[in-house]
C-alpha cells in the first residue's frame, strides 16, 4: 500500500474515533458512568480483568482517553489490583498505538523528513529514545495517546518506548488509580478518609509532574560543580 494512502487511512481513522467519542449519540457508551457500570458488572468473573485490559487496549488504538479508562479500572477493581491491570493495560495498549502508528505512518513521515532539521531532531528523538519517553509519562499533561502515536511516527526504538513507558507510567497510574479509589469511598461514606486520600492523590500528582524539572536542576547543578 502507498505510504501516503496509509497514513490518510491512520489519521482519518483517529478523527473519525475522537469524532465518535465526544460530538455523537456513541458518546456515551464511552463515558466514564457507563465503563464502570459495565465493569462492576463483569467484576467478578475471572475473565473481567482481561476483558478489561483489552478494551483499554483496543481504546487506546481508537484514541480513547486513557485517563477514563484507568480511572474505571481504579474505581471497579481498587487500589492494588486496579493498579496491577490499569498499568498491565496501558502499556498494552501503548504498545498496540505505536505498532498502528509505525506500520501505518512512519514510513511517511521519514520519507517526508529527507534532511534539514525535521531529520537531526528525528535521529536525536531516536538516540534518546528511553529518556526522553521517560520524561514525557512523568508529566499528567502530556496526551497519553498523543505520546503514544507521536512515538511510533518517530525514529524511537520499541525497546526503549516500551521500557521508558512501563517505568515513566507507574507512578502516574498508581495515583489515579489511588484517586479513584478514594472517591468511590467518599462516595460510599467513609467521607474524612476519602478526602485525605484525595488531597494526597493530587499532592503526588503535582509532585510528579516536576520530576523532570527536578531532574533536569540536578544535574545541572552536578554540571557546573564538574
Amino acid at each position: 500500500m502507498n505510504q501516503k494512502v496509509k497514513f490518510l487511512i491512520f489519521i482519518c481513522v483517529i478523527v473519525i474515533a475522537a469524532f465518535l467519542v465526544k460530538a455523537t449519540p456513541f458518546a456515551h457508551y464511552f463515558s466514564k458512568e457507563h465503563i464502570i457500570t459495565f465493569l462492576q458488572a463483569i467484576r467478578g468473573e475471572w475473565w473481567g480483568p482481561v476483558v478489561f485490559i483489552m478494551i483499554y487496549g483496543i481504546g487506546c488504538v481508537f484514541a480513547l482517553p486513557g485517563s477514563v479508562l484507568t480511572l474505571a479500572g481504579g474505581a471497579v477493581f481498587g487500589i492494588w489490583r486496579g493498579t496491577l491491570y490499569n498499568a498491565i493495560a496501558a502499556n498494552f495498549g501503548a504498545s498496540l498505538a505505536f505498532f498502528v502508528a509505525r506500520f501505518m505512518g512512519r514510513d511517511f513521515v521519514k520519507g517526508f523528513m529527507k534532511s534539514g532539521k525535521m531529520a537531526k531532531f528525528d535521529e536525536q528523538i531516536g538516540k534518546s529514545g528511553f529518556k526522553t519517553i521517560f520524561r514525557l509519562r512523568l508529566i499528567p499533561i502530556v496526551p497519553f495517546n498523543g505520546l503514544n502515536f507521536g512515538s511510533g511516527l518517530s525514529s524511537i526504538r520499541f525497546r526503549d518506548y516500551l521500557f521508558a513507558s512501563l517505568l515513566g507510567m507507574l507512578p502516574g497510574t498508581f495515583i489515579y488509580t489511588y484517586f479513584a479509589d478514594a472517591l468511590v469511598k467518599g462516595v460510599q461514606g467513609a467521607s474524612q478518609k476519602a478526602f485525605l486520600n484525595l488531597t494526597a492523590a493530587c499532592a503526588l500528582l503535582i509532585f510528579i509532574s516536576f520530576l523532570p524539572s527536578i531532574y533536569q536542576k540536578v544535574k545541572g547543578n552536578r554540571n557546573e560543580k564538574i
